[in-house]
């Protein structure tokens, strides 16, 4: 058990560094006919997980509490990499 926290234990990174770019996304999950918002972000060079968030709704207030989160665990102000954003352009 020890050797499987160890493996992992980069996994998730809590130390303020140097982020060239960080990618962020976000995805619904349904149980029970019930959805929730999983919030991501991940280093790309690294590969290491920033943070992760869930929440009932999705709103700017919530990917703005999000991006500070992420933020926190930065030194510099990195590049935010996000996917197409669907709504704003009528799509």
């Amino acid at each position: 058990m020890l050797g499987g926290v160890h493996r992992f234990s980069k996994v998730f990174s809590v130390e303020k560094e140097f982020r060239n770019a960080i990618a962020v996304d976000e995805t619904v999950v349904k149980m029970h006919g019930l959805g929730a918002y999983v919030w991501s972000a991940v280093d790309v060079d690294s590969g290491e997980i920033l943070a992760e968030y869930a929440s009932w709704s999705r709103n700017i207030l919530i990917a703005m509490k999000f991006l500070r989160m992420v933020l926190d665990r930065c030194i510099n102000k990195p590049l935010i990499i996000v996917d197409r954003v669907h709504g704003i352009d009528g799509h």
